[in-house]
């Protein structure tokens, strides 16, 4: 006695070919998994390469370059290269002057001769400090001069770099939970824009100037913290309102959200 097959409403013939599809749907769907996960790796990779020799290189170039400024070009300036300089060293040989005096009124005797050589000994102390500042900011100048110009080059020549490490930073950025995002936004704005930031302004640019070297002038200081703060706050709402909210809306209304 044979055994007969049922047959359905619909023929074996059409659902072996759906099944087939569908486990090939399957296949391709893993292998689309697969390629995925590796062009994600790829990227960081990429990323953290490119992120690292941005960082490392510049690096290794200024120090490079001090190597040769003090191995092979003898700098020999000035004591002092600017007013702020030599405003100091009064200000400080004047205090000297006045402890030594207020010294030699309450020692019993004749100290001329004694008063004399300390002098002598701080005013060569003296000499010698701000001959070796001023050697110190020309050689920054120096320094950050050339390394801003190979940085630069380090860009051009890095571009398709660069736009990789520029999407992973975006990818990042979006990923993360809107709590976060609200976090790291009021963390940097309050610390570049926020009431106590005036604080860190000043500090920062007494620390660029002492560092290049530049006459200090306390009303462009007090000019430039209270103007460019508000400068900087402007351009960030601005940016919120006319970019962020198109691109996370969301972001946004949990940013105002949080500071209300």
């Amino acid at each position: 006695m044979q055994n007969f097959e049922q047959i359905g409403l619909i023929p074996r013939s059409i659902v072996r070919t759906l099944q087939r599809f569908l486990k090939q749907i399957g296949l391709k769907t893993d292998l689309f998994a697969i390629y995925e996960f590796r062009v994600s790796r790829y990227i960081a990779i990429a990323s953290l390469q490119c992120f690292c020799f941005l960082i490392i290189c510049p690096w290794v170039f200024q120090f490079f370059i001090r190597f040769c400024i003090f191995h092979f070009i003898p700098l020999t300036p000035e004591i002092f290269i600017n007013f702020h300089q030599q405003e100091q060293a009064f200000s400080k040989v004047q205090t000297f002057s006045q402890q030594i005096y207020f010294e030699t009124l309450l020692k019993s005797g004749g100290m001329i001769q004694e008063e004399h050589k300390i002098f002598q000994d701080y005013f060569l102390q003296c000499a010698d400090f701000y001959h070796q500042q001023s050697i110190t900011i020309i050689t920054n100048w120096i320094l950050d001069f050339t390394t801003i110009l190979f940085f630069l080059f380090l860009l051009i020549i890095s571009t398709p770099q660069i736009l990789i490490l520029k999407t992973f930073f975006i990818e990042s950025l979006l990923s993360l939970s809107e709590t976060t995002k609200c976090f790291f936004l009021i963390f940097f704005l309050d610390l570049l824009v926020g009431f106590h930031s005036s604080k860190s302004w000043e500090i920062g640019l007494h620390a660029l100037i002492e560092h290049f070297g530049i006459s200090q002038n306390q009303n462009f200081i007090a000019f430039f913290i209270s103007t460019f703060p508000v400068l900087l706050d402007t351009i960030f709402k601005y940016w919120i309102f006319r970019y962020l909210n198109k691109i996370s809306p969301s972001t946004v209304a949990t940013y105002q959200a949080m500071i209300e």
